[in-house]
């Protein structure tokens, strides 16, 4: 017969209660390393209402809990979405994917999102097959970006005048905002050539570009056909922004042909560098993912680069801001661009260093330029 002190009785306890413990612990342990970190791109966002189920791993609030919200989101008006969110307090939505979904414009915005569609007012931030996330387009579109008004200082500047100060622009153009302006040189035969650049404001990104558009036909005087100020004046000067919109998951390669829209280029970026093709280039590829094999191949990349860990494949969209055309009238039947697509027989390929632009005021300007 088993007689159990009351010291061994305790003891036993003791046992009992440390083995619960370790194995509740354990049980969390293990939930802990099995439960997925959501990725970088999105963890950084907050204030976000998830359309479709959030992500493993962010707590975001469910578009029940902002009726206004839903009700806008189901509406044909991206101004009313975007009031609502801004009544919330929220600046992104998280909705689910339909790749090959139609974004027509009279459809809900639900619709137009969930098919990677272009939406006013919002950009695309990251794309993948579990969902995407669209953020409020908080860039100001000041009145000054309408007319050639823009046009007319990169022309002046493509002539051989010093670009004007930033003191000397009006406020909305000097105002600080990340920015990615493009000054594009355009002849009857097409593109001639053309540079963007990243600033910290639309009239720091004009100089820059229009400056190194200028130092480029000078580096390729005799290919471009002899001196810019003699071809100037029968030049159309375009002045056009680019924005990302959006980046897609390492594993959504089979997204990239049905989420690349007519008025999209493709582009990538690589530590110190950055590479597209403008939304032109990109339509007359085979189809978008054979843009980004000649994109890759252009630059010294294997093709099947889509998985790379050090590339980050984004879309991009290009809006047309400002046409002067020169003295032989419009470089095309159809005037500026109207999907914000360059069209005419631009190179392929945009080429140039990160960090190694021009550098006006106290930010450094980078500059992508075409070969």
């Amino acid at each position: 017969m088993i007689v159990l002190t009351i010291e061994a009785i305790d003891v036993a306890k003791r046992m009992w209660r440390w083995l619960l413990v370790g194995g509740v612990l354990a049980g969390l342990a293990i939930g802990l390393v099995r439960r997925p970190e959501p990725p970088t791109v999105l963890s950084r966002w907050t204030r976000v209402v998830a359309v479709a189920t959030a992500p493993s791993g962010l707590d975001w609030p469910g578009v029940d809990s902002y009726p206004e919200v839903a009700t806008a989101i189901a509406s044909h008006d991206p101004e009313a979405l975007q009031n609502a969110l801004e009544r919330a307090g929220l600046e992104a939505l998280w909705v689910g994917v339909t790749p090959d979904g139609s974004w027509n414009p009279e459809l809900p915005l639900i619709d137009r999102f969930a098919a990677g569609g272009v939406v006013r007012g919002f950009r695309g931030e990251y794309l993948s097959s579990e969902g995407m996330l669209y953020i409020v387009d908080r860039t100001h579109w000041p009145e000054q970006l309408t007319g050639n008004v823009l046009a007319r200082v990169a022309r002046e500047i493509l002539r051989g005048r010093e670009p004007p100060p930033l003191e000397a622009f009006p406020e909305a153009l000097a105002r600080r905002q990340p920015v990615e302006v493009l000054v594009l040189l355009r002849g009857r035969d097409g593109l001639r050539l053309w540079r963007s650049a990243r600033a910290e404001s639309i009239a720091e990104g004009l100089n820059t570009a229009a400056l190194a558009a200028r130092k480029r036909w000078g580096e390729r005087v005799e290919a471009m056909g002899g001196p810019l100020d003699r071809r100037l004046d029968r030049l159309d000067v375009e002045v056009a922004l680019l924005f990302d919109d959006g980046t897609f998951a390492s594993n959504a390669e089979s997204l990239i042909d049905p989420l690349i829209k007519p008025v999209h280029g493709v582009a990538y970026e690589q530590p110190g560098r950055w590479r597209y093709l403008l939304p032109a280039a990109t339509q007359r590829a085979q189809s978008p993912r054979a843009a980004y094999r000649r994109l890759f191949r252009d630059n010294g990349l294997p093709e099947a680069s889509f998985a790379r860990g050090d590339l980050r494949l984004y879309r991009l969209r290009m809006k047309t801001v400002s046409v002067d055309h020169g003295s032989a009238g419009p470089s095309r039947a159809d005037g500026p661009s109207r999907s914000g697509a360059a069209s005419g027989s631009e190179p392929s390929r945009s080429a140039s260093k990160r960090g190694s632009g021009a550098s006006t005021g106290n930010s450094t300007t980078n500059v992508v330029p075409n070969p």
